[in-house]
C-alpha cells in the first residue's frame, strides 16, 4: 500500500510525535522539576520569605513561560522533522521483511535492520521508531502498518 502525504496528514503525523517528545522519561523529569519550581514560586511568594518580593512575583510566570516554551519547541522541532522527512505530496510506502523494515518515500527507500530499533510508540496517525544509542526516530505513518505488523514490529524492536 502507498499514501500521498497531505498536509492534514503531516500535521497529525507531527502532533503524535510531538506528544511522543513530551512524554519522553527526560520530559517527564523536566515536567516534574517544573511543577516542583511552581509550587516553591507560590509557596515562597505566599510566605513572604523571598528577600525581593518584586521578583518573587515574576516566578510563577517564569516557571509558567519555561514550560510553554518547552512545549512550542518540542512542537516546532517534531513538525520540522516530519515535514523535512516527508513534505506534502511525498508517495511513502512501508514493508515488513523478516529481518527489515523497508520505507519509501518518493525514489527514496530505507532498509533498517530490526535491532536498529531500541522502542516503539504507536499514536493515531503515526508510528515512532526510536533509534537505538540515539535520540533520533523514524515515524511512518500508521495507515501503512496493519495491527498485525505492528505486533510484530513490537516482537522484533523488544
Amino acid at each position: 500500500m502507498t499514501i500521498t502525504i497531505d498536509e492534514g496528514l503531516l500535521r497529525r503525523m507531527a502532533r503524535d510525535a510531538a506528544v511522543y517528545g513530551l512524554t519522553r522519561p527526560w520530559a517527564i523529569v523536566m515536567w516534574v522539576a517544573l511543577a516542583a519550581g511552581l509550587a516553591l514560586s507560590f509557596l515562597t511568594l505566599g510566605t513572604g520569605a523571598a528577600d525581593d518580593a518584586d521578583a518573587a512575583a515574576w516566578l510563577p510566570l517564569a516557571t509558567l513561560g519555561l514550560g510553554v516554551v518547552a512545549v512550542l519547541a518540542t512542537v516546532s522541532s517534531a513538525r520540522r522533522a516530519v515535514r523535512t522527512a516527508t513534505p506534502p505530496g511525498t508517495v511513502v510506502w512501508a514493508r515488513l521483511e523478516p529481518d527489515t523494515l523497508q520505507i519509501g518515500a518518493d525514489r527514496r527507500v530505507s532498509d533498517i535492520r530490526y535491532r536498529e530499533f531500541e522502542g516503539i510508540r504507536v499514536g493515531r496517525d503515526a508510528v515512532i521508531l526510536r533509534i537505538r544509542n540515539s535520540t533520533a526516530v523514524t515515524v511512518v505513518p500508521r495507515v501503512l502498518l496493519t495491527d498485525d505488523d505492528i505486533a510484530r514490529l513490537r516482537l522484533s524492536v523488544a
